[in-house]
């Protein structure tokens, strides 16, 4: 049985959205499934807002119209008002998870990755790049698409309560 990716150079093998997940099993891997499932599924859990909890990707005010969105490129949290999101009918908010900004610039991101990757191959076949340095190469392409680019306003707010306060 291979050994599980361990934290650092391993960890970035793993999609970003299950990383918690395994470094929490990696954290018990002597337990039991049944003592830890109920951790497990509150990581693997959907996070949803609204108006009555504490909101988690957006919240609503008292007549329920979204009033904060949490961006899920800048990370940070916005008023649709103010920061232009699109419209998404499937979506819980009825707007997509990123702003604009947010959206053009993960798009960019993605597809300089995207050349990057292509260009690495290019230069495997070519014999300008060794096959066993691809994956520190791939590693450092993954890297640059983490980067968040701030909004060139520097509209957003860190916390729920500090945009409900502004």
């Amino acid at each position: 049985m291979p050994t599980p990716p361990r934290r650092n150079k391993e960890m970035a093998t793993i999609k970003k959205a299950y990383q918690d997940i395994v470094e929490f099993l990696q954290d018990n891997e002597d337990a039991y499934v049944r003592d830890i499932l109920p951790q497990v599924t509150a990581l693997a859990s959907a996070k949803t807002g609204g108006g009555g909890g504490k909101a988690t990707t957006f919240h609503r005010d008292e007549q329920g119209n979204v009033v904060g969105i949490l961006c899920y490129y800048h990370k940070l949290w916005m008023d649709p008002e103010v920061a232009e999101f699109g419209k998404k009918a499937s979506s819980a908010t009825g707007f997509n998870s990123m702003c604009k900004d947010g959206v053009s610039k993960w798009t960019k991101q993605q597809r300089d990755a995207k050349k990057a990757k292509e260009q690495l191959l290019l230069d495997v076949s070519s014999g300008e790049i060794e096959a066993a340095d691809l994956p520190a190469l791939l590693a450092e392409i993954e890297e640059a698409t983490d980067i968040v680019v701030p909004r060139d306003d520097n509209y957003g707010f860190s916390t729920l309560e500090e945009l409900l306060e502004a």
